[in-house]
């Protein structure tokens, strides 16, 4: 397949050239779908696309949007997409109906002119930090496809990763788009909570932790989405205020000197891969040249918080399959939902709503400690996970069979570092920072306080500016000779 000039090209620049006359969105849209077409025999990133609708979306977009033409992938969880089921990486849901109309997540994109090509593959109800569902198969890094793209938007950021598309949606309850961005050397910011709409469906999803963002290759892609996409949602119990100027004139570089708080252990004060390590000092050494103050950050007492977390999402797995169960009359058989599905079901089934305001009020005292420890800094900087990409099939694995403990102890020392900023609400963005001595994408992980989403973006985009990661190729793509 001979390289063509929309493949390396971004948001910006692909909805710059057809505004102004310069690419045909139904060429940029049939170079997209073509590229899936090679890429995904190998990668295993897309669950469906639908070329014809695709098509002649392009064919009518207006050229004046902001993001006109620019093609997009959806996550097949959680957003209803007119024309597509929402499967959720599971074969209980494989005959599910066709939405007739969108989310308004979907329904925003569409209005600033972008393409939706179709859906990219989740681990199943967004459940793993690997993206490999039994019922379709893994996603593969495109920078090594032995390796996993992490989860659970492990199917966008391979698709981002590899230059199929410029942009993909992606979920975050416990750090589905930061943990895939870094294992896939890509862009993954969760937004601050309430930032993006979840609705109408839903108010909020995973009792508030999950976040609707997006997965790009640079920071200008990640601020054009947002400014197609925050903002209030009639009925949503959330609000936040986008910053003055737009999305975009807040990546302009800053007088003020910041003060950067550091860490690289686990909250248990265990140590991560040392080529993550040494990434995070890159950064610290970059940071430290650019003029900001670096200082040690402690973690605060947050023990509770994983058992308070796990509360709601398992409650968001078990009422997706309880919401099946009463459309096809009947509860999912031992092959239709896998074990750590069925294990947060059971789990649910056994708790009541006394344990889940447990939980709430647990999520409540390690926010408050959190953000106090956080106070005397503006930014934390830190791994995005304890461990490079893993192998295919070999996270959480136990020879005798599923084993919660044994899955819980690996998303652990794997996904350390994410799930906390999903219970304090926080903007947290992952950025690429080096390349392993395998050759594989390491990220680092930028925090910022309630709402600062705008001061993050604009310290990911100078360190954008100094490690030009734009640069980088996995060589998945250079061997198909693109």
């Amino acid at each position: 397949m001979s390289h063509h000039p929309y493949d390396e090209l971004g948001v910006i620049e692909i909805a710059a050239l057809v505004r102004a006359g310069a690419a045909d969105p139904i060429d940029v849209t049939a170079r997209a779908l073509e590229r899936i077409a090679v890429l995904d025999r190998d990668l295993g990133a897309v669950v469906e696309v639908d070329p014809e609708r695709a098509l002649a979306q392009a064919a009518n977009v207006r050229r004046d949007l902001p993001l006109a033409g620019v093609p997009i992938l959806i996550k097949d969880v959680n957003l209803d997409v007119a024309g597509f089921s929402t499967r959720f990486g599971s074969r209980f849901f494989e005959a599910a109906r066709i939405a007739t109309t969108d989310s308004e997540f979907v329904r925003r994109l569409r209005a600033a002119g972008m393409i939706i090509l179709g859906k990219s593959k989740t681990p199943e109800f967004a459940g793993d930090f690997v993206t490999e569902p039994t019922a379709l198969g893994p996603a593969r890094n495109p920078w090594n496809v032995a390796r996993a793209t992490g989860g659970s938007s492990g199917g966008a950021a391979a698709a981002v990763a590899s230059f199929m598309v410029p942009v993909a949606h992606g979920t975050d309850c416990g750090g589905s788009i930061r943990v895939p961005a870094a294992c896939c050397g890509v862009v993954g910011l969760k937004p601050t909570r309430g930032r993006t709409p979840s609705g109408p469906g839903a108010g909020e999803r995973v009792a508030g932790l999950n976040t609707e963002g997006v997965l790009t290759r640079s920071i200008r892609d990640t601020a054009a989405l947002l400014e197609a996409v925050a903002g209030p949602e009639a009925g949503a119990p959330y609000q936040t205020l986008p910053p003055v100027g737009g999305w975009m004139s807040a990546l302009s570089p800053r007088a003020e000197r910041l003060k950067i708080g550091v860490v690289t252990c686990r909250m248990d004060g265990t140590d991560v891969d040392p080529e993550i390590t040494r990434a995070v000092e890159h950064a610290v050494t970059i940071l430290g040249d650019l003029g900001h103050t670096i200082v040690p950050f402690h973690w605060p007492d947050v023990a509770e918080a994983s058992d308070a977390a796990a509360v709601f999402w398992h409650g968001e797995i078990a009422e997706a399959i309880e919401a099946r169960c009463r459309v096809l009359g009947r509860e999912p058989d031992e092959h239709e939902i896998e074990p750590l599905s069925r294990y947060a079901w059971d789990a649910t089934r056994r708790r009541s709503a006394l344990d889940y305001i447990d939980a709430k009020a647990a999520m409540n005292r390690v926010t408050r400690r959190f953000v106090s420890a956080f106070e005397p800094i503006d930014v934390l900087l830190l791994p995005t996970t304890g461990e490079m990409a893993p192998l295919i099939g070999g996270f959480g694995r136990c020879p005798a069979g599923f084993d919660y403990a044994e899955w819980a102890n690996a998303a652990y020392r794997f996904g350390a570092f994410t799930e906390i900023f999903n219970m304090t609400g926080q903007p947290a963005i992952s950025i690429p920072a080096m390349l392993s001595t395998d050759n594989l994408p390491i990220g680092i992980q930028l925090v910022a306080q309630f709402g600062e989403d705008a001061l993050l973006l604009s310290l990911a985009q100078s360190l954008e500016n100094e490690i030009r990661w734009l640069d980088w190729r996995p060589p998945h793509c250079l061997s198909r000779g693109m």
